[in-house]
């Protein structure tokens, strides 16, 4: 225990720590501490030895990442020799808690590491890694929340930080895969640079290939995910290599059941009963052969409980919805502003007596006299006979402007005594006294008025012109080149020219509609609002094929038996005329047909084409049609190039 900081120790004037925890990372000790400002519970991690700079300075940087499945880091400090940093607190069991009586069901495997996933996803976009993940980093709370704490601290104690981008998110997926690993067999599978295996959790067994796959320790364990783990902790550099392709692997998925999770924590032996633990992998393996959802009747017998459902989040939806960048968290002070400098002096402040105040533009035109000082009657000195005439201007300030040709000199001798000469001394201020700028605006102001006027009129008249030209020409040069000229001895009536003898037929009408060009796509899926994967359907038709929209990855060509199909509404720039579909794919297999509908019923209307998908899918109709909506229904996936099942439409080309 630190003799520095101890029970009943106050940190920062704010956190008092209360009672100790326990932690694996060594050089570090965990304590339940209070916050006596806003009166809430926190954890508390005192530092004790290694790179503290370096651990304090990656806690800042995990305080940036806004995910609700990441802990948040509430204060960083030094309090004497031993840094601290606060996060909120943790309630709820680790994996490495939950999987010690028993591994979990593969559809619960699967939405716990998807989540915990997807958070890493939303770290790495802002430069965060975990470098560390481990079953005891990993919390499931009461309300179905994923919990992940350490976010960059933990690697930084163990002197991991650094590295470049691709190195640590590398890092980060394989460590994913083990956390999926231990989920499914409930044993660690030691390896890379991760802690050593943890004290309540046997070892994974392994081969010369690695540690050995799910499947050949736990029965029921779905293909997709034993590939997952066999291929991404085989002896090759191979499976994902960033968080986001852990999460495009193991999508969709659905939601964590907490029944159990209303008793306290400190109960965990008496939760053995919780649908996602222990008793239920028997239940699971038979309702994942049989495809249907695990009954869990044998939860704790104290009272009906319906699991809250917690709708799937995937890194795509999670990264959109985060708060914009630089906002304050909840509990943290803000950021002092800094001062902003300004040649004009503080903006909205008190201003000096040497500030000049803004001065309003005039409207274009309008005589802008110079701003003399105000009169002051008592001070005013001038002989008697010039008076009337040296001030005229403030008499005729309420009379109308009169303005003098461009080059004339009229608008200074406005200011100055009948007759010429130099200004008149009104009691020692001269208009001199106002700077050569205050002189000088005048005489370079013009007005623009009769320039203007005399352009509109200008154009005015050339524009009713052409326009009698147009009407009364009998025919310009437009209609010479819309339809041949008709013979010197017949006149052009509707009559002609339907074929009479004797004169030159008029060109036939053009088609309905002009060339098809697509203005929008639009992705629908009937099971999810959202459309799948809707941030990708512009790669469509964006003319380069190495770039395409994809679906979801499933076991099985028809989706899986989730849903009937997925729809792509093409939406064109004006009504036109459409014969055929041509289609660019990454992959074989598959079905497509193309519907004249619209979005409100992707899978009705009238069918136009229909075929197999290939690489090069060209769709032709029976007949053309004039529309500006067509759908593509995919009713079949493809095979991809890697060998799953999914559609990758690198372009859409109508003709």
């Amino acid at each position: 225990m630190n003799e520095v900081v101890g029970r009943g120790t106050v940190l920062a004037g704010r956190y008092r720590v209360l009672e100790p925890g326990t932690t694996d990372l060594p050089g570090s000790t965990l304590w339940q501490g209070n916050d006596q400002i806003l009166d809430r519970p926190v954890r508390v991690h005192l530092l004790h030895s290694g790179d503290l700079p370096q651990a304090l300075d990656a806690a800042r940087r995990a305080a940036l990442v806004i995910d609700p499945r990441l802990v948040r880091v509430l204060d960083v400090g030094m309090h004497e020799d031993t840094g601290y940093v606060v996060t909120e607190q943790v309630t709820g069991p680790s994996l490495e808690q939950l999987v010690a009586n028993g591994p979990l069901t593969a559809d619960q495997a699967r939405a716990l590491v998807g989540e915990v996933a997807s958070a890493l996803e939303i770290a790495r976009r802002r430069g965060v890694h975990h470098l560390t993940l481990r079953p005891s980093a990993v919390h499931v709370a009461p309300d179905g929340r994923v919990l992940v704490t350490g976010l960059a601290l933990d690697g930084a104690l163990l002197g991991l930080a650094g590295g470049d981008a691709r190195t640590t998110s590398r890092a980060d997926a394989v460590a994913l895969v083990r956390l999926l690993h231990t989920a499914l067999t409930g044993r660690w599978p030691v390896g890379g640079h991760l802690p050593p295996t943890p004290a309540d959790l046997p070892a994974a067994p392994e081969t010369e290939q690695g540690p050995v796959p799910p499947a050949d320790l736990v029965a029921g364990v779905p293909n997709d995910l034993d590939t997952l783990c066999a291929v991404t902790l085989g002896p090759h550099v191979d499976g994902p290599h960033s968080p986001g392709e852990v999460v495009r692997e193991l999508e969709p998925w659905g939601s964590i059941r907490t029944v159990g999770l209303s008793q306290a924590a400190e109960t965990l032996p008496a939760q053995a009963g919780w649908p996602i633990v222990g008793a239920a992998v028997a239940a699971g393996a038979a309702a994942a052969a049989a495809e249907v959802e695990p009954d869990y009747d044998d939860g704790p017998p104290t009272e009906a409980f319906t699991p809250p459902q917690v709708q799937r989040q995937s890194v795509r939806t999670a990264f959109a919805e985060q708060a914009t960048p630089g906002g304050h968290r909840p509990g943290t002070p803000p950021p002092a502003t800094p001062a902003r400098a300004s040649a004009f002096g503080p903006v909205g402040g008190a201003r000096g007596p040497m500030t000049p105040r803004p001065e309003t533009p005039a409207p274009a035109g309008s005589p802008v006299p110079p701003q003399a000082p105000a009169y002051q009657p008592p001070t005013f000195v001038a002989p008697a006979p010039p008076t009337p005439a040296a001030y005229a201007p403030p008499v005729q300030q309420s009379a109308p402007p009169v303005f003098a040709p461009a080059g004339a000199a009229a608008a200074p001798a406005a200011f100055a005594p009948q007759g010429g000469g130099q200004p008149v001394d009104d009691g020692g201020l001269q208009w001199e006294d106002f700077g050569a700028a205050e002189q000088a605006a005048p005489r370079r102001r013009s007005d623009p008025t009769p320039v203007v006027l005399g352009i509109v009129v200008v154009l005015v008249l050339i524009g009713l012109f052409l326009a009698f030209r147009a009407l009364f020409a009998g025919g310009g040069v437009d209609d010479d080149k819309a339809a041949p000229a008709a013979s010197p001895t017949t006149t052009s009536t509707p009559q002609e020219t339907t074929g009479t003898p004797g004169t030159t037929p008029t060109a036939p009408a053009p088609t309905a509609g002009g060339t098809p060009v697509i203005a929008s796509i639009q992705s629908i899926d009937p099971a999810d609002t959202d459309g799948e994967h809707p941030e990708a359907v512009d790669k469509a038709r964006d003319g380069d094929p190495s770039t395409f929209w994809y679906t979801m990855t499933y076991k099985r060509n028809d989706f899986g038996g989730l849903k009937p199909g997925v729809a792509l509404v093409l939406n064109l720039q004006e009504q036109s005329t459409v014969s055929s579909v041509k289609l660019q794919i990454n992959g074989a297999g598959g079905h497509v047909q193309v519907r004249q509908t619209d979005a409100a019923n992707p899978s009705g209307g009238t069918v136009l084409a229909e075929g197999t998908l290939a690489p090069e899918t060209v769709l032709t109709f029976t007949k053309p049609v004039d529309t500006s909506t067509l759908v593509l229904w995919f009713d079949g996936l493809a095979t991809a190039p890697d060998g799953a099942f999914r559609i990758e439409l690198a372009e859409i080309t109508l003709s």
